[in-house]
């Protein structure tokens, strides 16, 4: 019989996954999902990986998907992007996207706790040991992906393809989602890229006649013409920073897994604890100024709460 703790983890967990699952489907994982992606949340490639990464030991038709998108669309994932979530932190995720990426050349920290449902670090280790060693042709057996949605979702995506894998499209995206104008340290952060890379595209850019630029301030001078070449027509972009707000999701998943453990009630304050940070941390991640509600966001701070 499940205990209060372990049906919380449960419904966040199959909630983080059809989460998943929905995205992936729009950029052109076949996957089958109850509904289709309505929003206008841009979806992040990079975090999305990451995030999956933490159900690869114990999902494998997710992994085996992940992986035959990935490798059908090699040039539109940004691996030092990922290299540089894994290097950030000594997360259980690190030694999977080690095995994946054997190129990656900085050896991962031992992790101090497995990834969700797997019961032990040597568990995850020895998954990890076994994956690197299979050839990348052997990891994908199911069906080809497709193309990606040309909805709102998928800007940032399509917007590599129209302008390129560096900082500009980082910068386009995010000034379409804040067409008042936005600082350029918020690009940066928000991005993962430096903020002397996101200074230079907005100074050619400038040169160029696109943005306006002012002390670390900068604005589309024709967000229209943009928004129509990326066939996103009058819909608001939403960003989220997706890789707090998935951690967030993460780590309240492992942590109802050792509070479990530890047999500490659902209604008490360490779980209460936890919700509070979880849902402070999800409403945080919403990069829209001024702040425009995410339904994403709502979602998931309704099901924790209303979970207890």
């Amino acid at each position: 019989m499940k205990t209060l703790c372990a049906a919380m983890e449960y419904r966040v967990r199959e909630w983080v996954l059809d989460r998943l699952h929905i995205q992936w489907r729009a950029l052109g994982v076949p996957f089958s999902v109850d509904q289709p992606l309505r929003t206008t949340e841009a979806i992040d490639p990079e975090a999305l990986f990451w995030c999956s990464l933490e159900f690869f030991p114990t999902q494998p038709r997710l992994r085996e998907q992940v992986l035959a998108w990935w490798a059908n669309n090699s040039a539109s994932l940004l691996l030092p992007r990922i290299r540089k979530f894994a290097q950030a932190r000594a997360d259980p995720r690190a030694p999977v996207w080690r095995a994946l990426d054997p190129q990656w050349r900085r050896s991962p920290e031992q992790p101090t706790e497995p990834c969700c449902g797997v019961k032990s670090v040597q568990e995850l280790l020895a998954f990890c040991d076994d994956l690197g060693k299979k050839p990348p042709t052997r990891r994908v057996q199911r069906q080809q992906p497709g193309k990606a949605e040309e909805t709102v979702a998928t800007v940032i995506l399509r917007a590599r393809h129209a302008v390129g894998t560096d900082a500009k499209h980082f910068v386009l995206v995010y000034l379409l989602a804040n067409r008042g104008g936005a600082k350029l340290r918020s690009v940066a952060e928000w991005s993962g890229q430096t903020y002397q890379n996101v200074a230079k595209v907005a100074k050619r850019w400038e040169s160029a006649n696109i943005l306006t630029l002012e002390h670390g301030y900068a604005r589309l001078k024709n967000p229209v013409l943009w928004a129509t070449a990326l066939d996103l027509g009058h819909a608001r972009v939403v960003l989220l920073n997706w890789l707090r707000f998935y951690d967030a999701c993460i780590k309240l998943l492992r942590s109802l897994s050792k509070a479990d453990a530890k047999s500490l009630p659902a209604d008490g304050p360490v779980v209460a604890g936890l919700i509070r940070e979880a849902t402070e941390e999800a409403t945080a991640s919403v990069e829209v100024e001024p702040s425009t509600p995410s339904e994403t966001v709502q979602d998931f701070t309704e099901l924790v709460s209303s979970s207890r």
